[in-house]
């Protein structure tokens, strides 16, 4: 069966026009008066994180260089109908960093968990990208009696599995260039080297300074942090989770590519569908798209009207 392809309703649909610096000052009120940030307190000190509009929940996670802002337009486009909230993992835009050294993806889970307690929220819509599908991978596989939040649907985008399967040299090669970039540049330095590639050539300097801005709010602890839960995760060593799955790839996606989405897809019988026009950061290029594809599974058929060539 062929690729579903899910297509862009209109070139950019995030409003981010041609002027980077013009566009970026307009998303940071936007973030503020419609993406307000909040605080949780946890075991580990606080956690931040952003929240709009009311409704069933959806749960956004963001991967590694990244933080809660990058799901604004997102997050704008589901308000009307869905409670939305975007965490800020540990280490990250104000969240504390966890007590742990190496911390695992059961110890992101736990985090989040006290969080969603905070929030009072009982059943929801999980998203995670990259990074972010390995802590809901992690927190999926507890089931709703551990767990007590019930997922109703799973859906990763751009799914990272991690590097623990890989063989040690290629591992541990990933774990050295990126802590020497950060120790040699800083997270200025980081993301002045890797925001680019997150999008598509077609991006708008627009887009692509709003990557930059929300890969600088992470913290060198907390990046050092997802550098090994990166680096020492295996996505798909859980069981494939009880809930339904939807795994959706940008299809000019160059860091996790449509091979990588359909092999998550396989093993765990999930829905997969390529998004037309984006990169990997497919919220920031293709939020309306993206905004389907969590209605979509709200409403428990994914966003797309394919059948899973898994199931």
């Amino acid at each position: 069966m062929p690729t579903a392809l899910i297509s862009s309703v209109s070139p950019t649909g995030s409003g981010l026009g041609p002027d980077p610096m013009r566009a970026l000052s307009a998303r940071l009120e936007d973030l503020d008066e419609g993406f307000p940030l909040h605080q949780a307190p946890s075991a580990i000190g606080t956690l931040t994180y952003r929240s709009a509009g009311t409704g069933p929940a959806v749960v956004l996670l963001h991967g590694i260089g990244s933080a809660a802002g990058c799901w604004l337009d997102v997050a704008l486009m589901l308000r009307d109908g869905f409670r939305v909230i975007a965490w800020n993992a540990p280490g990250y835009a104000g969240s504390t960093p966890l007590p742990q050294a190496h911390p695992s993806a059961d110890d992101y889970a736990d985090a989040l968990h006290q969080l969603l307690a905070h929030a009072g929220v009982s059943e929801c819509v999980l998203v995670g990208h990259s990074l972010g599908a390995i802590v809901a991978g992690a927190y999926a596989a507890r089931g709703a009696g551990n767990a007590q939040v019930a997922i109703r649907r799973l859906v990763l985008l751009s799914p990272a599995q991690g590097y623990a399967s890989h063989d040690e040299a290629q591992r541990e090669a990933v774990r050295t260039r990126r802590l020497t970039l950060l120790e040699a540049e800083g997270i200025e330095g980081i993301a002045a080297q890797r925001a680019a590639a997150l999008l598509s050539n077609a991006a708008t300097p627009a887009m692509r300074e709003w990557a930059s801005w929300n890969m600088r709010q992470i913290s060198p602890a907390g990046y050092r942090q997802a550098v090994s839960l990166l680096c020492d995760s295996d996505l798909l060593s859980r069981q494939a989770p009880a809930m339904p799955v939807d795994v959706r790839v940008g299809n000019h996606d160059v860091i996790t590519p449509a091979a990588q989405g359909q092999t998550v897809a396989q093993a765990w019988h999930a829905s997969f569908a390529l998004i037309d026009g984006a990169g990997h950061a497919c919220h920031i290029e293709r939020p309306a798209q993206v905004a389907e594809i969590v209605r979509g599974s709200a409403r428990n058929d994914g966003g797309v009207k394919t059948e899973s060539p898994f199931a």
